[in-house]
Formats: structure tokens, C-alpha cells, sequence
């Protein structure tokens, strides 16, 4: 039986990201692992709870820079599960990092530490807008990974740098369909539905089956999202069109194209940003 944990697993997995596709195989795969094997999140946390690295609180140091971490999958509502079992960042915390480092006048600066491969569309542009309105000089930088819903936060700051080894980019929103029946069939769960008469495309997305009609509803849902993503990215950096497509970039690729302005390690940007605060 699917318990509510995995119930929200699932909902939380089935919807427009703007991820990695890579990465959101591995954590689709966890995830789907998990359902069938009948584990709940207290389970999975109770035994590897010790060995999820987890999101680092902001911290303000001596030279009045505020340090805020940007780790891992990003979540928006689900946030909560997914974190405790799986590691990452809730968007809203992010958000309030933000607000406490904008409110705080020994706060001079503000240094984004991003090892991310992206995460939820819904709740992504919010925290973007909230990096391009700070009040503050906001500089992002990536050691690991930054793309895609990760990298559309990025773009808001004022410098975006990285290491010649960081994977950088994959602009794009994919929605996942998953054809869960053989899990289904193995439970004895025979799908169906019943939508009001006008509801025609109310069960897009749902099995057993998709018409050409439901997938293009999907495809224009998928594209509303990818639309406010490319919107916000071009407002701060000159990409083409075709460094869009959801392809990511490696360090020196990625400056070529215009995603970074700089390829360095995270000391030399965070004294960068040191020295502009200082005048």
C-alpha cells in the first residue's frame, strides 16, 4: 500500500520542473525505488538521515558578506519531505535568507554559494526576482553545479562566476510523465477517472492513455513556465536562442557563451566581492 508520504512523493515528482534532466533521473528513480519497496520517509531518513548533507544556514561573517547556500534539488511546497529524506533547498528558505540579509545594515554584501542541478518550476521566479531586487550587491557562484532553476537565480546577480570543472546552464522545464501501470498492476489498482462533461482535458497527464489533444495541453502548461523562465534569464544576460535549449555547459563553454562572467575558485570571487563592497 502507497502511504501518504510516498503519495506526496509522487506528487511532488509528477509536475514542471526546471532541472537537470540527468540529475532528475537519479532522484526519479529514488524516489519510484522507495514507492515500490514500500518505504516511507521516516524510514529513509532514521537510516540515512547521517549521511544527507543538508542546506547550510546563512551566515554573516566579519566583512559584512552574508553566505547563502543554494544546495541540492530545489523544492517548493513539498519541501519539507523531500529535504529530510533526500537533501536540498526549500525555496522559502532561501527567500527568508534573503530578506534578513537585505533588512540588516552590517550586511554589505551578499555571496550565493550554488552547487545545484535546478529543482521545482512553481516557486523558481520568485526567488529569482528576489536576487535581481536585492538591495544589496548579490554575487553567485557555483564549485559544483548550477543549472537550470538554479541558474535562473543566479542570473539576477550582479557578477556570476565559477570553476573551470562547474556545469553550468540547462535552461529548459521538462514535465515527466511516468507510466506507473506495472507498479499499479502489481498492486491490484485498475486506473480510471471520471471528469465533469466540459472537462475533456482535466485528466491530462493521467493513464492509462494520452490523447494527441492532452498532450499538447501539457506541452502549452510546460512551455507557460519555460516562457517565465527565459523571460527572467534575458533580462540579465545576453544569451542566444540556442544556447536555450536545455543543454548545460562546462566552465570555460559556459563564459564563452555569456552564462559567467568569470571562471575562478570561490575565494577569488568572494574577495571580488569584498573589495566592491569596501568602494
Amino acid at each position: 500500500m502507497i502511504q501518504m508520504t510516498n503519495n506526496i512523493f509522487l506528487n511532488g515528482i509528477c509536475r514542471p520542473w526546471n532541472i537537470h534532466a540527468p540529475s532528475f533521473l537519479a532522484l526519479s528513480l529514488r524516489v519510484l525505488a522507495e514507492v515500490k519497496g514500500g518505504s516511507t520517509l521516516s524510514d529513509w531518513r532514521d537510516k540515512f538521515s547521517q549521511f544527507i548533507p543538508q542546506r547550510q544556514s546563512m551566515q554573516v561573517d566579519k566583512n559584512g558578506i552574508a553566505r547563502i547556500s543554494v544546495y541540492g534539488t530545489l523544492f517548493n511546497k513539498e519541501a519539507p519531505y523531500f529535504v529530510a529524506g533526500y537533501g536540498g533547498s526549500d525555496y522559502e528558505e532561501i527567500l527568508d535568507d534573503l530578506k534578513v540579509a537585505n533588512s540588516d545594515n552590517s550586511v554589505k554584501g551578499i555571496f550565493l554559494s550554488i552547487d545545484s542541478p535546478g529543482g521545482h518550476a512553481c516557486g523558481n521566479d520568485k526567488v529569482a526576482k528576489a536576487i535581481s531586487h536585492a538591495k544589496k550587491p548579490v554575487f553567485a557562484h557555483s564549485d559544483g553545479m548550477c543549472c537550470s532553476a538554479a541558474y535562473a537565480i543566479a542570473s539576477g546577480a550582479s557578477y556570476i562566476s565559477a570553476t573551470a570543472d562547474a556545469t553550468i546552464g540547462s535552461i529548459g522545464t521538462i514535465l515527466p510523465l511516468m507510466d506507473i501501470s506495472g507498479l499499479w498492476q502489481a498492486m491490484g489498482i485498475k486506473p480510471d477517472y471520471i471528469t465533469n462533461t466540459e472537462g475533456t482535458l482535466k485528466a491530462a497527464g493521467y493513464p492509462p492513455s494520452q490523447s494527441d489533444e492532452e498532450r499538447a495541453s501539457l506541452q502549452a502548461e510546460t512551455q507557460e513556465y519555460f516562457e517565465i523562465f527565459k523571460s527572467h534569464v534575458l533580462k540579465h544576460r545576453k544569451l542566444s536562442n540556442d544556447d536555450m535549449r536545455g543543454q548545460a555547459f562546462v566552465g570555460k563553454s559556459a563564459l564563452k557563451k555569456g552564462l559567467v562572467d568569470e571562471i575562478c575558485d570561490g575565494k577569488s570571487a568572494y574577495n571580488r566581492l569584498v573589495n566592491l563592497t569596501r568602494g
